[in-house]
């Protein structure tokens, strides 16, 4: 619902202030009254008016001298103001205009070209305040996709000295394996021998998960992807996550599903985001869990990634899609979860792009499902 415009009366004559409160209250305007140039300036930051009816001639500060001071003062602001007077000659209008004034009303007033002029004049502020808040998220937008490409370059970086740390890593970890099967096949009693063995074989496979992952990645040609073989490696990337890690507990539900065909980089990143919103949503609870499921219903692939995090407000779940909305702030001093609103809408629009949808389930306090749903046929 929008809210009226608010209209501040200034005169020193109670009658008219009576007067104009009455008629303007009546064509649904929220209207201030005041007395006097001094009370109307301490008034103007309390009663925040679009547009001031300022008389002219007044005892103390005249209505040339408001004006003034107003604009002086509020130079980034665009309160209208017309001024009302009875000296309406070309001279007294040019003062008024040089002072800040943006139009003229004369004493007597006709009563419908005073509203026409108001009625206009308002419409402008409107448009001037929508046009200030739209270049202000612009500014916002901006700034955001300039600091998202500056960390994707960052992480690039770090991404391909990654890959060639975890690489390097291989001679050293086969060394280890072959060292480790040398010492159970003499020690074949030795119970942490087969604990080594099974340490080596774990980081075998995060070191081929990582690499594995990182040259998907990069590719962005159409391939045959195995979505189970997606979901699964990002839950096994996540494990490098410290509240992950010791926090949530991971329910894998997977059943076989056909190949689908697509970018990876799309569906990693698309999963990606739903997966991590879920653990953010679970970051002030003691132990969350998070169950993920995937199977075939309905000439449809389908993925569900569930959480039992805080929930979404029923009123803000049709928002949340919006390209910048999110609840994380964008930045933190700590480990806390953050965002910059764009994980869920790149997501959709990915989503989309493969004539998929996206549908969302929650409730407040129990947690969020989110259901992935893919035609068979695109595959």
């Amino acid at each position: 619902m929008t809210l009226p415009n608010k209209i501040m009366v200034v005169d020193d004559v109670p009658s008219i202030l009576t007067f104009l409160k009455d008629i303007l209250t009546e064509a649904n305007y929220e209207v201030d009254t005041v007395g006097s140039g001094e009370h109307a300036l301490a008034r103007l930051n309390i009663f925040k008016p679009d547009l001031i009816l300022l008389d002219n001639i007044m005892p103390g500060m005249s209505g040339y001298e408001v004006c003034r001071k107003i604009r002086e003062d509020r130079t980034n602001d665009p309160v209208k103001i017309i001024m009302v007077s009875s000296k309406s000659k070309l001279k007294e209008r040019l003062r008024g205009y040089e002072t800040g004034v943006d139009d003229y009303i004369g004493k007597p007033f006709d009563e419908n070209e005073l509203l026409a002029k108001i009625h206009v004049f308002t419409r402008l502020k409107n448009v001037e305040d929508e046009l200030v808040d739209l270049n202000n998220q612009l500014n916002e937008q901006v700034r955001i996709r300039t600091q998202q490409l500056l960390d994707a370059e960052k992480m690039a970086t770090v991404g391909r000295l990654t890959a060639g740390i975890v690489h390097n890593l291989n001679n050293p970890l086969q060394i280890m394996m072959s060292i480790s099967q040398l010492l159970a096949i003499r020690h074949p009693d030795i119970s942490r021998i087969t604990d080594l063995r099974k340490a080596c074989d774990r980081m075998q496979g995060i070191i081929a998960t990582i690499l594995n992952t990182g040259k998907r990645e990069n590719e962005l040609v159409p391939v045959q992807i195995d979505l189970n073989e997606v979901l699964q490696d990002l839950v096994e990337m996540l494990k490098a996550n410290h509240f992950f890690k010791y926090k949530i507990r991971t329910k894998m539900e997977l059943r076989p599903l056909p190949l689908f065909r697509g970018i990876y980089a799309h569906f990693s990143q698309s999963f990606g985001n739903l997966i991590n919103n879920a653990v953010d949503a679970m970051y002030y609870q003691n132990e969350g869990v998070l169950t993920i499921q995937s199977c075939v219903t309905d000439q449809l692939i389908q993925i569900k990634i569930a959480d039992t995090g805080v929930g979404i407000d029923a009123d803000k779940m049709d928002m949340i899609f919006d390209p910048f909305y999110t609840t994380k702030p964008l930045t933190v001093d700590d480990n806390r979860p953050t965002g910059t609103g764009l994980g869920l809408a790149s997501c959709q629009e990915m989503i989309a792009s493969y004539s998929g949808k996206i549908k969302v389930v929650s409730q407040i306090g129990k947690g969020t499902t989110i259901i992935v749903k893919l035609p068979i046929d695109a595959c």
